[in-house]
């Protein structure tokens, strides 16, 4: 009897252990990195050590690759870590001229640049590409020689698709992982999720017990709009919500459909009788679900959460806007 009473008395005290707190990093992804007082008090309230610093893209111009809106750092005193982080379009590594020797020497390069002019001194760099089958082994051999070259840390962003098929993917050869747990669905003029969807997620999720790189997992905090006409997405509107339409336009406003009821013109884009706005937008209980999830699944420990991404625009959508 004492001995069930003891097995009984494990069992309660072990399901209900919570998940340790992990800690609060965010990415950056504006071109000019200037805090507001907001998103420094955010930093500050949640020990926030580090910062994934989008310092530029890399796309094709004339079939070069060539750096796209380098950042300007004009919040110069900050006690972050600063991680650059460079993203990469696929289309770079898709081209059959691509020198990907030449191209992790001059991101490198101008990583040092930036970091010299605004006396940064960096121990880690991430890459970020959504590549395919077709710029697979292009990519890899890119990684393995940027990582030869930096001779620090390197870390790379992962899609959901490419955990579940990773053995056709293939498994990036850095230091560690950062599963981006959003822009999980497609963009539809149906009003169905595509930041976040739990069925979705679901379906990907529970391949994270094989897959052999060690993860870190991003967040979403932010929303969009999605505009539609006559069944077909117009564009996507971020750093925006229906609040900013309010006296512009005339809509319904029924959450999170919003049909627009006379025709008229909004932050330049011209609005028909007729279209639709499709509010989604991620809340707390979203983002405690796939901490739930992820701890759920993840035969790594989760250590650390980055937020996509800091910006006083998302932070004002979310009730409590400072702990995260």
């Amino acid at each position: 009897m004492q001995k069930a009473f003891l097995f009984l008395l494990f069992l309660v005290v072990f399901s209900c252990k919570e998940n340790p707190k992990n800690t609060v990093s965010f990415y950056f992804w504006r071109t000019e990195f200037n805090l507001s007082i907001k998103e420094a008090q955010v930093l500050k309230d949640n020990n926030v050590s580090k910062l994934y610093v989008r310092y530029f893209d890399v796309a094709l111009q004339n079939n070069i690759p060539f750096p796209v809106k380098p950042v300007q750092f004009q919040t110069k005193s900050v006690t972050q870590k600063i991680i650059p982080t460079i993203f990469i379009k696929n289309e770079v590594f898709l081209s059959k001229i691509t020198n990907i020797e030449l191209l992790s020497q001059n991101i490198l390069k101008l990583i040092q640049q930036i970091n010299g002019v605004n006396k940064i001194s960096n121990s880690e760099i991430q890459i970020d590409c959504d590549w395919s089958l077709e710029s697979r082994d292009k990519y890899m051999s890119f990684l393995k020689i940027l990582k030869s070259k930096y001779g620090k840390t390197v870390s790379a962003t992962i899609r959901l698709h490419q955990v579940k098929y990773f053995e056709k993917t293939k498994v990036p050869p850095v230091d560690y992982g950062v599963l981006m747990l959003y822009n999980i669905g497609s963009v539809n003029a149906k009003g169905e999720k595509a930041i976040y969807d739990k069925e979705i997620a679901l379906q990907y999720l529970p391949y994270l017990e094989k897959y052999p790189l060690k993860i870190k997992t991003a967040l979403p905090i932010f929303s969009w709009l999605v505009h539609s006409r006559n069944g077909r997405v117009v564009q996507i509107i971020s750093k925006k919500n229906i609040n900013d339409y309010q006296n512009k336009i005339n809509f319904d406003v029924a959450y999170p459909k919003h049909v627009v009821t006379q025709s008229g013109i909004a932050f330049g884009d011209f609005y028909k009788a007729g279209d639709i706005l499709f509010e989604e937008t991620i809340l707390p209980d979203d983002i405690d679900e796939m901490k739930i999830l992820i701890h759920k699944y993840s035969k790594h420990p989760q250590t650390e959460f980055i937020y996509y991404d800091l910006d006083q625009k998302n932070l004002n959508k979310h009730k409590n806007e400072y702990n995260f």
